[in-house]
């Protein structure tokens, strides 16, 4: 027996339009990401893109953008701004050099302490080197369309304005995370609950998930940690179940792991829910 998925194509598609948060939120508009992912007809249904970051708390960690040593000082630093994003270079100890407008310009910003795929409101409250895009702590990198070499990391995406317009050189890293790992994306914070999605080619990222529990009535993205919002069966409600790898035994002994039609294979593994 198949389950059928109602939102575990949750990746970047669904993510656009989520606000970009940095120490100049003012200069940095809206944004969303160029890579979409196909649905396939019938069964798996496309997530809702939220037009706006749910309202949360800022992280602790705040601070206007440090203007940085001199341009000549990083040969990635785009023109007229002091540092660059991948590499990260041109920064003070403890700072991130972050997109901080539409245009592509940097900005050296106060680093904060949440790891990659954590949730967060600015890129004040990630670790060194990491920018808050979609919701979650991402890596920057330089080439869109290829694969990220940094661990923990899969494809390197291109952020978009909302207008679809690739704001330069802004691509980052989706977090490569384990689906059925509760403490994947970093657990929760002051910023929110982050849980591992997968979209329907296999890929993975880190956003910000909700309070519902297994076997709890849910809507897209309302499940919380290493669960799914999957679709009930003769017009019953839709419900969150355990991610599970299919033909294990993730549920227990003698339970089956229900595989998804189509398929989600994540790094070569089928994976299903439990029932």
């Amino acid at each position: 027996m198949t389950a059928t998925p109602r939102s575990f194509v949750v990746g970047l598609v669904a993510l656009a339009g989520l606000v970009a948060c940095s120490a100049s939120d003012g200069d940095r508009a809206p944004f969303e990401s160029s890579s979409t992912s196909p649905t396939s007809a019938g069964s798996v249904e496309p997530s809702p893109s939220p037009s706006r970051a749910p309202a949360q708390t800022r992280p602790a960690e705040t601070g206007e953008p440090d203007a940085g040593p001199t341009p000549s000082t990083c040969a990635n630093a785009p023109s007229g701004s002091a540092c660059g994003v991948a590499p990260q270079c041109g920064c003070p100890a403890a700072s991130t050099c972050d997109v901080a407008s539409d245009d592509g310009r940097t900005a050296c910003v106060p680093a904060g302490r949440f790891v990659r795929g954590a949730p967060c409101t600015s890129t004040v409250g990630c670790g060194v080197g990491l920018t808050c895009v979609f919701g979650t702590c991402h890596s920057f990198c330089a080439t869109p369309g290829t694969a990220c070499g940094e661990a923990g990391t899969g494809a390197c995406v291109q952020v978009d304005r909302t207008a679809g317009v690739p704001i330069p050189g802004f691509a980052v890293c989706r977090t490569a995370c384990d689906l059925r790992d509760a403490a994947a994306c970093g657990g929760t914070n002051g910023a929110g609950t982050g849980v591992c999605t997968s979209d329907e080619q296999g890929g993975t990222d880190c956003v910000v998930g909700g309070p519902r529990k297994v076997n709890e009535v849910c809507t897209t993205e309302d499940c919380g940690p290493a669960l799914v919002c999957v679709l009930g069966a003769s017009g019953a409600p839709s419900t969150c179940k355990r991610w599970c790898r299919v033909g294990t035994a993730d549920c227990g002994v003698g339970v089956t792991c229900r595989a998804f039609a189509p398929k989600v294979t994540v790094s070569g593994v089928e994976h299903g829910v439990c029932p």
